[in-house]
């Protein structure tokens, strides 16, 4: 089958219908038009040789490789479909590849894939962490030790991207507390960070930080198991007591923020997953001052991003006039980097600038 030819330019996207509600479909819509562009939806139930040619596929099939995952065959029919679809269409840019994707399926393989990574990287790190699939208090004490993950641990679930449930978490104080959590999971050691986020999107040379709440400061003991919903408490407007430091830790300096090293982390991890669409969660140990990243994600949210929609059709038309997908050469792009802190959670200064 030919490429689209012509004056317009044909992208095709794929969001559940979630992601299509949170994004802003529409306005993508809109600015892909003003750009001559025409954004196309793809049934994932219909075969898609008689919805293209494409110029370009834009999508977030992470939630469905979440459901195959858990044996749903509607959505395993419906890869196998995109996948066969790719294979045969080379000359389809698609907007991630998949190989990259799949590594940030399962947090387990992305936390290796960083570890290796950033291994000889002074300043960048993963917290230790441990894949648990057993209740069985002595033998989770053991994986927890030979791992060299220390309470108190988060305990995430093993999927990513993969809907709410991907979010419910849970801060772990003890070996006891270990069984209480939904199985499998990944123990991951909590660092103190002073109760801030740094979330890095990435569209593509062009990148911005975003400031937010995250967990208050923890210490090991007896205390119970703390449950909660990550995206709720590290909302821009979120309140919740989880995220307000307790009065003894609000005496201690937070580290400034670098960022030739969140640059250095993007650019690093564009080159080891060959993606555009990334965010990236980055945290300041309280301590030592070293970069933790506690998890990356394909196709973000962008919340807060100003002049989203626009950022996104520059990417679109750049891959699709340019597609080579050179990662790496294209972060050089990035020398004037746009930084952004959200207003709506204002910090002390975190040495970003926001001008």
């Amino acid at each position: 089958m030919e490429q689209s030819t012509g004056k317009h330019k044909i992208v095709g996207y794929w969001f559940n219908e979630q992601k299509c509600q949170k994004f802003g479909v529409q306005d993508l819509t809109a600015a892909c038009k003003r750009r001559g562009i025409q954004l196309v939806k793809i049934d994932m139930n219909s075969h898609l040789e008689d919805q293209g040619p494409f110029d370009l596929i834009l999508h977030k099939v992470t939630a469905l490789y979440a459901q195959a995952l858990n044996n749903n065959q509607k959505a395993t029919n419906a890869l196998s479909m995109f996948e066969n679809y790719l294979k045969k269409h080379p000359e389809t840019f698609v907007m991630d590849p998949l190989p990259g994707v799949h590594k940030l399926l399962l947090r387990n393989q992305t936390y290796e894939l960083l570890r290796q990574h950033f291994k000889h990287d002074e300043k960048v790190f993963t917290p230790t962490y441990v894949e648990l699939s057993t209740r069985n208090i002595q033998e989770n004490a053991k994986l927890v030790k030979q791992a060299n993950v220390t309470f108190p641990v988060v305990c995430k679930p093993v999927t990513g991207g993969g809907g709410v449930e991907a979010h419910e978490m849970a801060v772990v104080f003890n070996e006891v507390g270990l069984s209480e959590f939904r199985l499998p999971c990944v123990a991951q050691s909590f660092i103190n960070h002073g109760a801030v986020l740094y979330k890095l999107f990435v569209l593509g040379p062009v990148w911005f930080v975003i400031v937010r709440p995250s967990l208050k400061n923890f210490y090991a003991g007896e205390q119970e198991t703390v449950f909660f919903n990550s995206s709720s408490v590290s909302k821009a407007d979120s309140q919740s007591p989880l995220n307000q430091l307790d009065p003894d830790d609000m005496e201690d300096d937070l580290p400034k923020a670098d960022p030739a090293i969140f640059n250095r982390i993007v650019t690093s991890l564009r080159e080891a997953l060959n993606m555009d669409l990334l965010g990236i969660d980055v945290i300041i140990d309280s301590n030592t001052g070293k970069y933790g990243i506690i998890d990356v994600n394909a196709f973000p949210s962008y919340d807060s991003v100003p002049n989203l929609m626009e950022h996104l059709v520059d990417l679109l038309v750049m891959r699709m006039d340019h597609p080579t997908p050179e990662g790496i050469e294209q972060v050089a792009e990035s020398k004037k980097i746009p930084t952004f802190t959200s207003s709506d959670h204002p910090q002390e200064d975190s040495g970003v600038d926001t001008g």
